[in-house]
This record gives structure tokens, C-alpha cells and sequence, in this order.
């Protein structure tokens, strides 16, 4: 029975989309229309209204037709109510033709919106809805280049002002399934990979400016996203993008949008040692010193083994970026280069450094905690006392998982293993040192702790 209604009211609907609009309606001046039609456009935008809120769709579906055909400009609620009541009728109909023409309505409504509203609306959320409507109704038959056309509309439209925010993502994952289809659009793929992080980037630093920290967190999960599906796409290895880029660079030296880009890109798949690379933070930070540009001298001076240069160019980067993460990121690679060459006091103070920048970087606890391990042999004139050295070495892993649950299990494992290395009683006992007092651990540590003893 259901089903014979709405196919009585479908005829209603092709009957009515069959009339032409009345003549000197004026979408403008008069969106309502004249006299009675004013009355009865009135009466139908409240009626379908209140049905299409309760979710009659049913009972919408005329008073829809009427002011759709009669006053196409009259509200605004015609184009949000439209795309539903006909993906009800879609859902329930299990003849194909009939689905089809639901389909190719949902699509003309979101047209008709863009003649009427256009200007008032944003184009490209309007887009988007399309396409995300598009392909809810069309499954696994949409077609990915008519997905990619209206999306790609879309973000032209609003760039860095895209609303829904997951449009970006609908995007690069049409883009990408139009090359993984299509080889030949490899680069159009690659190209519209740079243009989206551009857009994404813009609008967290949007979101951030606005206050708005909600948007710029799920901003950074969609753009990690897209980052991941191109890493694991195969078109943005470390080969690829050097090709793609090295005939690019030196006609466009004066660039810096231009130059920032292929760092981010050969830096996101991890292709920051090459001499592409190099060449590129070099002319950038000609032009404009940058954190990009300075990390890229930073890791083409330690290639070289010019360990005082890097170091400049590490420091240099962190306070130049804006994002204190990647800062305070920047100093742990910095304290990696002096621990690697055993200099345990200026690996500590670039860990200290990295926690300036960001103060829950567990990671700079633990290494600042492994110095003190790596050292412990040779603090005190008496072996017997490199236990306590161990006693330090705990308290920073005690901080580092107290700031940074995400290092905690790695930071457990340390502390066992160090806790084990603590005085025992007995040596404690005949060395005059008592559990719970205070002791300072000399030399380049100069720390104070409290003895435990195993």
C-alpha cells in the first residue's frame, strides 16, 4: 500500500515539474508571488515545513511541489527539505528507472538552489552537499570523475573557507581513485595533493586565529589523513617527487610559496637528506629564513658532518617555527646529534630547549633520563655509587610518563630496568647512606634526589 501511494504522489510530482512557472514571476521582487499565489505559496512552504520537520515525507511531498514549481524563491528550506523527501522516495522504490529519476532529482534541486540562492549561499558548500547526496544515493555505481568534478568545483570556490571540513577529504580520496584508475592523471593527482594541504593549512591556522580549537584539531586529523593516503599511494615516494620537481626549482628560485611547497612535500615522505631538498632550502632561505628552510641546511650541514653548522641551523629553525610541536621536535634532533658524540651537557640543554617549546614532550624526559644512565659509571669516584646516579635518571622517566601518557610504557620499562641498577641496603648501609635522605648527584647532572634503595 506504501508503496502504491508513493508512486501516486510521484505522478503528482512529474505531473507538476512538467509546468512551466507562471509568467512575471519575479524571484526578486515578489518571491512569494502576487495575491492568491503569495497566499498559497505560503500555505505550502508552512505545510511541507512542518511535515518535512516531523519527518512526513509523505505528507511533504505536495506542498514541496507546489512552492518548488510556483515560488522556487521563496525560502530557503525548498533545497534543505527537497534532497530528503526524495531520498526517502528513492529508498523506498525498488524499481531502477524510478531510483534513477529520484537520483537526477536530488541533482536538479541542487542546481535549482544555485540559480536561486547562490549569492546568498556559499557555491561550494553546496557542492559539496551535492556530491555527498550523490554519492549516498548512487553506492558503490558513483561515479568517481563526477564525484571529483563537483569537489573539485567546491574547493576552487572556498580553498582555505571549505565548508563541511571533510570535503577536503572527499576530495583527495576522488582524486585518488581517479588515478588509481587512471595512471595518466598521476600528476593532476600529485598537484591537487599540494593545493589541499595549502587550503588545510590555512584554515587551521584560520581556526586557530578564531579561537575556534575544535575545527583545528579535526583540521589536523582530516589533513593527516590525506597526508597518509598519499604517502601509501605511491605517487609521493621520495623518487617520484624528485622528479616531479627537479626541473622546477631553479626556474623558480624567486618563489617562496613555490619552494615552501616542495619542502613540505619531499619533508612528508620523508625525502629531507636529498639534494633536491637542499637546494631548495637554500634558495628559500636566500629569499626569506624559514624553519623549513633552516631545518634543510640543518640536515645538509650534518650530511656533511659540519656539526657546529647544523646545530645553528636547528636552533634557528625551532625559533622560526610557529608550530611548537615541530619546535620543540626540532631541539630533540638537535639532542640527538650531541648525544650521539657523547656530549651529555648540551644534549641535556637542547632537550631543556625542546621542552620550552612544548612542555609534555615525554621524549625529552626519557633521553635527558638515558644521559644520566649512559654516564652513571663514571660520576662518582666510588663505584659503588653510580646507583644513585640511577636514582635521577628515574625521576625524569617518572616525569616523562606524568606529562606524556603516550610514552608511558616505554618509560616503565626504563624505570625497571634502572630501579634494578639502584644501591641495594647492604652496600648503602656500610656507605653510611640511608633511604629517604637527600643526596646531589655531582659533576655535569648536578641534580638532587631522594635515595630508594632496592
Amino acid at each position: 500500500m506504501r508503496k502504491l501511494l508513493l508512486s501516486g504522489l510521484v505522478a503528482i510530482v512529474v505531473v507538476a515539474t512538467a509546468l512551466a512557472q507562471k509568467p512575471g514571476y519575479d524571484p526578486v521582487k515578489a518571491p512569494y508571488g502576487h495575491g492568491e499565489d503569495s497566499v498559497n505559496c505560503r500555505l505550502n512552504l508552512s505545510l511541507m515545513q512542518t511535515s518535512a520537520k516531523a519527518e512526513d515525507y509523505k505528507g511533504a511531498l505536495q506542498p514541496w511541489v507546489y512552492t518548488y514549481e510556483n515560488c522556487p524563491a521563496s525560502s530557503k528550506n525548498i533545497y534543505i527539505y527537497g534532497p530528503r523527501i526524495f531520498k526517502a522516495l528513492h529508498d523506498a522504490e525498488a524499481d531502477a528507472a524510478k531510483k534513477k529519476e529520484y537520483i537526477d532529482k536530488v541533482m536538479e534541486i541542487y542546481d535549482t538552489r544555485l540559480k536561486y540562492y547562490g549569492q546568498d549561499d556559499a557555491k561550494g558548500t553546496i557542492l559539496a552537499y551535492k556530491a555527498y547526496d550523490y554519492m549516498e544515493l548512487m553506492g558503490e555505481k558513483a561515479d568517481q570523475a563526477v564525484i571529483y568534478n563537483m569537489l573539485n568545483e567546491a574547493v576552487e570556490d572556498m580553498k582555505d573557507q571549505l565548508s563541511p571540513l571533510d570535503a577536503y577529504s572527499y576530495f583527495m580520496v576522488a582524486s585518488l581513485n581517479e588515478y588509481l584508475t587512471d595512471n595518466s592523471k598521476k600528476d593532476r593527482y600529485i598537484s591537487d595533493y599540494f593545493r589541499l594541504v595549502g587550503y588545510v593549512d590555512q584554515a587551521i591556522a584560520n581556526a586557530r586565529t578564531a579561537n575556534d580549537e575544535a575545527s583545528a584539531d579535526y583540521l589536523v586529523q582530516v589533513k593527516e589523513g590525506i597526508v597518509k593516503g598519499f604517502v601509501n599511494s605511491g605517487a609521493g615516494d621520495c623518487k617520484t617527487l624528485t622528479e616531479y620537481y627537479t626541473d622546477q626549482v631553479e626556474p623558480n628560485k624567486g618563489d617562496k610559496a613555490f619552494l615552501n611547497e616542495v619542502l613540505d612535500a619531499l619533508a612528508s615522505v620523508g625525502c629531507s637528506d636529498t639534494d633536491l631538498y637542499f637546494t631548495a632550502s637554500e634558495y628559500l632561505y636566500r629569499l626569506e629564513p624559514s624553519a623549513s628552510a633552516a631545518l634543510g641546511l640543518a640536515n645538509k650541514s650534518l650530511r656533511d658532518k659540519d656539526y657546529e653548522t647544523a646545530m645553528k641551523y636547528y636552533g634557528d629553525a625551532a625559533k622560526m617555527e610557529t608550530d611548537k610541536n615541530k619546535a620543540s621536535d626540532y631541539m630533540m634532533q638537535l639532542a640527538g646529534i650531541f648525544s650521539n658524540q657523547r656530549n651529555f651537557a648540551r644534549a641535556r640543554q637542547a632537550a631543556y630547549d625542546a621542552l620550552e617549546y612544548n612542555p609534555n614532550n615525554g621524549e625529552a624526559y626519557i633521553l635527558i633520563a638515558q644521559l644520566y644512565a649512559s654516564s652513571a659509571a663514571n660520576i662518582f669516584p666510588e663505584p659503588e655509587k653510580a646507583g644513585l646516579v640511577y636514582l635521577a635518571a628515574v625521576d625524569k622517566l617518572q616525569k616523562a610518563r606524568s606529562v606524556d601518557p603516550s610514552v608511558a610504557s616505554k618509560a616503565n620499562n626504563l624505570i625497571n630496568r634502572y630501579s634494578a641498577a639502584f644501591m641495594d641496603t647492604e652496600t648503602a648501609f656500610m656507605m653510611g647512606i640511608k633511604a629517604g635522605e637527600t643526596v646531589t648527584i655531582p659533576g655535569w647532572i648536578g641534580e638532587t634526589t631522594t635515595v630508594r634503595l632496592r
